[in-house]
């Protein structure tokens, strides 16, 4: 299903209610892409790794395995 999402004066959008019962989840991530911005769902153990003009990291909503560390580690090392 395709929605138009509208952008309040605050520069927040709102998900529709469907897709926010579908996921569950109050996190999601939101990614410039070649094709525009594509905003995902983050799922339970996923690890995300985010930069901005403020700072960067890794996110992960349940804590994080050490091993898990390291596979993120290789990916942002590329």
């Amino acid at each position: 299903m395709i929605y138009t999402l509208s952008m309040f004066n605050t520069g927040q959008i709102t998900l529709p209610k469907s897709w926010r019962a579908k996921f569950k989840t109050n996190k999601f991530v939101a990614e410039e892409t070649s094709d525009g911005l594509l905003i995902k769902p983050l799922v339970k153990d996923e690890i995300v790794y985010y930069e901005n003009d403020k700072s960067f990291g890794i996110y992960c909503e349940s804590g994080l395995d050490i091993e898990k560390f390291k596979e993120a580690i290789k990916k942002m090392d590329g």
